[in-house]
């Protein structure tokens, strides 16, 4: 009797987490587009936990950016010259030359199969949620989104240097803050509290609880029924403001 393999849909844990990838590419938060309007690599690899590298040949493998050395290296390739002939003629170590060309199939460190399964994981869980508080902005979808989305790279909008800081938070586990009860939880294990952390210098900057992001909801569903768009912190009038605009766009509540 053969040995099992230790993993045997590794293959489709690796295309689905490509395609998670690229998913989340094409699909960025509000605050989130390049120019092209899509979101940029340097966050995305924050948001998968992986290499500006591996981000881009994986982007190249999935066909979503393309590259004229890409091109280039190919067609000498297909010509029937080795990797190492390559970079002697197109003068580039072969490194570099490596991270313009797509994976190949059947080719990837088993050890990390299991980690991008989790990430893919996550991602879809991220993803459901989202669209499930979009067509019912109801507080336990809010507070179930919020919970999955911790260690999310987030980045602050508003005036002044109010923008741009780049923060995620953490959640309280269950039991350990006095919580109040809420009729709905779909977030088990997880307490009531963020704790906000600057990504820059690993800072804790700010706790805002579960009830704050229910009166901020509360409050953009009613500018919403008084048809006021809703483009600025401010307007939530409430401290930890312009942490929770940053989520609640990333969310799509605004």
């Amino acid at each position: 009797m053969g040995r099992q393999k230790r993993y045997p849909d590794a293959e489709k844990s690796i295309n689905a987490f490509y395609a998670s990838v690229s998913e989340a590419y094409n699909h960025p938060g509000a605050d989130e587009k390049s120019r092209d309007g899509r979101k940029p690599q340097a966050l995305l690899a924050e948001e998968f936990g992986i290499s500006r590298l591996k981000v881009r040949k994986i982007l190249i493998t999935t066909g979503d950016v393309e590259y004229p050395e890409t091109k280039r290296i190919q067609e000498l390739i297909a010509r029937g010259m080795k990797k190492q002939d390559v970079c002697e003629h197109l003068n580039m170590a072969i490194s570099t030359l490596n991270s313009f060309l797509p994976y190949e199939k059947g080719v990837y460190n088993l050890a990390d199969v299991s980690i991008y399964s989790e990430s893919s994981r996550i991602y879809r869980e991220r993803r459901a949620a989202v669209l499930a508080l979009q067509s019912d902005p109801a507080p336990y979808k809010l507070w179930h989104c919020a919970c999955l989305f911790t260690g999310y790279p987030f980045v602050t909008s508003g005036p002044g240097d109010q923008a741009g800081v780049k923060f995620r938070y953490e959640v309280r586990a269950a039991g350990d803050t006095d919580e109040r009860q809420y009729a709905r939880s779909d977030a088990e294990g997880f307490g009531d509290e963020l704790l906000i952390i600057r990504i820059a210098g690993g800072k804790q900057e700010k706790r805002i609880d579960r009830g704050s992001l229910e009166d901020a909801l509360n409050t953009v569903l009613a500018l919403r029924k008084r048809g006021e768009e809703i483009t600025d912190p401010e307007q939530l009038n409430m401290e930890g403001a312009r942490y929770i605009f940053s989520m609640f766009k990333r969310f799509g509540v605004v």
